[in-house]
């Protein structure tokens, strides 16, 4: 990678891809069967999406019910393992976490000198600004970064459209700015199975319970599942979105959590 890339108005140096890399984590739960990035915004504070360490549902009547997993690790790029636990609980009081899609996760046993990203408090980004995100998409056997452009921004600055590879993996992703700071955590792309493969994949999943039957030795219905996950997982335009690092700021300051 050249030291200096350039695809919009502005510069990203090669020290801030080496800073992104080093302050960026992949978190999992095996029990949730969740993988996704995250990223240190102070020593024993990482920072992720909230559906990444939570399994997230709506019922019949449209509540929304979520359960946090408890056994969420972090895993750096030389292989060290932390233990985590989320301090951004979501009640009725802050639903912040759950309606933005962040959380805070506490590192049980921190170690020293971790890279510390720093957090843009400003709102100043623009079109066709560089940008760059880190992260652990699909099953890339080492972290990938990614330098892109910022190809839009929604009206009240929520959310930030990125022009580069986003995947299923790159959720909790740090995205950064040409100085080097967060301005927004990947948290959606663009691309999937439309509603009606969904659909689709849910009729299946209810048929399946009355049984099925093999032809030749396979499973018809399982077989369709799985080409529609392939789909799901692989098939996207290349856009990303970011939820505005505002919002998990905003928190921060409100529940006074010290960094």
């Amino acid at each position: 990678m050249m030291a200096n890339q350039v695809l919009g108005q502005t510069v990203i140096n090669k020290a801030v891809i080496d800073d992104s890399r080093a302050g960026t984590v992949r978190i999992i739960s095996n029990g949730g069967k969740s993988s996704g990035t995250g990223f240190y915004i102070s020593n024993d504070i990482i920072a992720t999406c909230f559906h990444v360490v939570a399994q997230i549902s709506v019922n019949n009547s449209q509540n929304v019910n979520f359960n946090i997993y408890n056994d969420i690790q972090a895993i750096n790029e030389d292989g060290e393992i932390v233990t985590l636990t989320c301090i951004s609980f979501p009640d009725n009081s802050s639903p912040e976490p759950l309606l933005q899609d962040f959380a805070l996760l506490r590192v049980n046993n921190p170690t020293p000198k971790k890279k510390i990203l720093a957090l843009e408090y400003s709102t100043n980004s623009d079109i066709a600004d560089n940008v760059l995100f880190s992260g652990y998409p699909l099953g890339t056997p080492t972290m990938v970064s990614h330098v892109g452009m910022i190809s839009g921004i929604t009206k009240d600055k929520a959310i930030i459209c990125v022009q580069a590879s986003t995947n299923k993996g790159n959720s909790g992703g740090a995205l950064v700015n040409s100085q080097g700071k967060v301005i927004g955590i990947i948290s959606m792309r663009e691309g999937g199975i439309s509603a009606g493969l969904q659909n689709y994949l849910s009729q299946i999943t209810a048929t399946e319970k009355q049984g099925s039957v093999e032809f030749m030795g396979i499973n018809p219905l399982q077989a369709t599942k799985e080409t529609i996950s392939v789909l799901d997982t692989y098939i996207s335009t290349g856009i990303g979105y970011a939820r505005s690092i505002k919002f998990m700021t905003d928190y921060i300051k409100k529940k006074g959590i010290k960094l």
